[in-house]
């Protein structure tokens, strides 16, 4: 009698413990990773004046000057064409001109941290760049991937993917757009997951405003070539405010222009005379 029992309360004891071990399982798998950059992140003054005098002690600056110097004997090297100071140098993102000034984004990769970040220069003439800080970190997203910038009277919105997150938007008004804020904390278009219904997907993004409400596209692919190949295709959103976005349609059918494959990557779309232009990386 006394092993039967001794059989019973183990067994309801390793029950327990199979319960509190599932529940730790689930808890630790709804935690939300830190996806907080490595790389070392100030916040600026918000007069140019007080910028420019940050920026000539800033670390993030003064390695880039020393990085440079790598390289300024090196034949190879391009002299016209901008190159990232450190790390390799990916796609370019939101070309603007704000104050002045013109601003040029790009996929940087940063050597204590070498996932994507939005790397950050200025120039006055296109021709002669000056590197600023990184301007957007990865967290909550785990890579910014690339999208586009929309200017403002009183601001600049960059539109962008985040890694493993969804669309995100963030803006900047400063004089040198240091300081940049993500709107919501989070993905204004989520990632969609395998039970959501949705009829599209969420890749690289692009804003543009036309009357009183936001437009957005999102490159991605589709199984809609011959037997079922995978096509270029781009989604199209609305909203209001930037924070809720609203699914439209399919913004081009048909397409005749694309290759197998394509995933219409960095999309911009704006308008040109009475007539609109579409260009995207293939």
């Amino acid at each position: 009698m006394m092993k039967t029992n001794i059989k019973i309360i183990t067994i309801k004891y390793l029950c327990v413990i199979g319960l509190l071990f599932n529940t730790l399982c689930e808890c630790k798998a709804q935690e939300k990773p830190d996806y907080t950059s490595k790389v070392p992140k100030f916040t600026y003054p918000e007069t140019l004046d007080a910028q420019i005098e940050t920026l000539k002690t800033n670390p993030l600056v003064l390695r880039a000057k020393e990085y440079r110097k790598e390289f300024k004997d090196d034949p190879h090297h391009p002299i016209y064409h901008f190159t990232s100071p450190e790390g390799k140098l990916n796609d370019p993102n939101g070309l603007s001109f704000w104050k002045g000034k013109w601003h040029m984004f790009y996929q940087a990769y940063p050597r204590e941290d070498p996932r994507q970040h939005w790397g950050h220069a200025v120039s006055e003439d296109l021709i002669q760049w000056e590197d600023l800080p990184y301007a957007i970190y990865p967290n909550p997203e785990w890579k910014c991937y690339s999208g586009a910038t929309l200017v403002e009277e009183d601001r600049v919105i960059a539109m962008y993917h985040g890694k493993s997150l969804g669309n995100l938007v963030a803006i900047s008004d400063d004089p040198l757009l240091l300081n940049w804020d993500k709107l919501t904390g989070t993905a204004v278009i989520p990632m969609p997951k395998k039970k959501d219904d949705v009829p599209y997907k969420i890749f690289d993004a692009c804003v543009w405003k036309k009357g009183d409400m936001y437009y957005s596209l999102s490159g991605s692919r589709m199984p809609t070539g011959p037997a079922g190949a995978l096509m270029r295709t781009h989604f199209l959103f609305q909203s209001k405010d930037l924070k809720k976005w609203d699914y439209l349609h399919e913004f081009i059918e048909d397409d005749d222009f694309t290759l197998v494959g394509d995933d219409g990557a960095c999309p911009y779309f704006w308008p040109i005379g009475d007539k609109h232009i579409l260009i995207f990386f293939s």
